[in-house]
């Protein structure tokens, strides 16, 4: 796996962790553990009126109980009450099987101090069993020990290194002329990108490696434009690009999480191949180089 396919498989981890809720989620969960650990982890599903009996997968050499919730959005009360029913419902059920229980949840920022505190108490007052969270560093991490042809199999095959010199017009063309809906009056930042740009934004080493990939090939979206028979298209793209970036920005995602949005809106439904997904990239890539997209100005952390 080179460099550029662990960093779109980084890429496509976390949007699915992000997008993924309730039975979806429980889904993605127990097949990275399946492949995980073949033969050794048991997926639990609810069977009749039986239930599940608060077991929603079982790591049988580790005697780990798993308990997933992923809501919505994950509130410090209601996963207080998710945890106290799922391991107080499982004991009478699987108190001979596990010595580990775990809650995995959705909550890619980590869990509130309440929540936290619930988890503490229980493990406090029950010393024969270990109760943690499991979230999404720790997923992330099963993830990354799969295989690679797991990892293919799970998530599809991805662009690599060489896929960057197989991006060709056509590609920018079905890309960027589905964007252009409308004319609007957005102002645009012209001035030359600050050289500090990237710590400004405060990406992830992932997307800022992402992004230093793309800048190598940045010259194609500007050729593509030069090309373009309507000289105003170029304009239009990138205000459609700017509106999207700051509908995004205001609703208080992290830079990382705007990137991921952004790729999508650039990448439309479209069936996904190594070389659009290179055209998307490059395309963002194009956009911040030219300070459309994400902050100019700030201080570094």
């Amino acid at each position: 796996m080179d460099e550029v396919s662990r960093v779109i498989y980084e890429l496509r981890f976390e949007n699915a962790f992000l997008k993924k809720r309730g039975s979806e989620f429980q889904d993605f969960f127990s097949e990275i553990m399946e492949k995980r650990h073949h033969g050794d982890f048991f997926r639990v599903k609810p069977w009749g009126n039986v239930g599940d009996k608060k077991n929603d997968g079982y790591l049988k050499s580790e005697r780990i109980l798993f308990q997933v919730y992923a809501p919505n959005e994950l509130q410090a009360k209601e996963a207080i009450q998710k945890i106290d029913e799922d391991f107080n419902g499982a004991l009478p059920h699987w108190t001979n099987y596990f010595d580990k229980w775990q809650f995995v949840h959705n909550a890619r920022d980590g869990l509130g101090p309440d929540v936290v505190k619930k988890l503490l108490d229980l493990d406090q007052s029950h010393a024969n069993i270990s109760i943690s969270p499991f979230g999404y560093e720790e997923l992330r991490y099963k993830f990354f020990e799969l295989h690679v042809n797991d990892i293919k199999s799970f998530m599809g095959a991805v662009p690599t290194k060489e896929s960057l010199n197989h991006v060709k017009f056509d590609h920018f063309k079905e890309l960027l002329t589905h964007i252009v809906l409308s004319r609007n009056t957005t102002t645009v930042d012209l001035r030359p990108v600050p050289a500090n740009k990237l710590k400004i934004n405060n990406f992830s080493e992932y997307i800022e490696s992402l992004l230093r990939i793309g800048f190598s090939k940045t010259g194609l979206v500007r050729d593509f434009f030069a090309k373009w028979p309507d000289a105003t298209f170029g304009d239009l793209v990138t205000h459609e690009i700017n509106d999207e970036y700051k509908r995004l920005r205001d609703t208080g995602l992290s830079a990382d999480r705007i990137f991921i949005e952004l790729r999508s809106y650039v990448l439309g439904d479209r069936k996904l191949t190594p070389e659009m997904e290179m055209a998307a990239l490059v395309t963002l890539s194009y956009f911040f180089e030219e300070c459309d997209i994400f902050e100019r100005e700030g201080s570094e952390q």
